[in-house]
């Protein structure tokens, strides 16, 4: 995995509060003309997280950070709710009891 391939460009706030601009922000990086496809996910270390498993990808893109993993679940099952049709995701998000490194 290449270092350069995990960005962070990640904003904070109550998930109520920072919802519509990161769904446009999603919108952004998910053209059809940019994107074959797209997972989003909650990790806590986002280099050992996509060095880990996710060789079919080319980079990762941090959008929200909180030391509320409430927030964060609610953040990404909004988002993949929201993004449904052309995400990657085969659940809902949010709370996931599988292990998040």
């Amino acid at each position: 995995m290449n270092a350069d391939a995990v960005h962070f460009y990640f904003m904070t706030g109550r998930p109520s509060l920072v919802a519509s601009t990161l769904r446009r922000r999603v919108s952004a990086y998910t053209r059809k003309d940019l994107v074959r496809g797209f997972k989003i996910g909650i990790t806590n270390n986002p280099p050992a997280r996509f060095s880990n498993g996710y060789s079919d990808y080319d980079e990762m893109i941090v959008l929200y950070k909180s030391s509320s993993l409430d927030s964060v679940s609610e953040v990404e099952r909004d988002l993949i709710d929201h993004n449904q049709e052309i995400t990657k995701n085969r659940i809902a998000g949010g709370r996931n009891p599988s292990v998040r490194s």
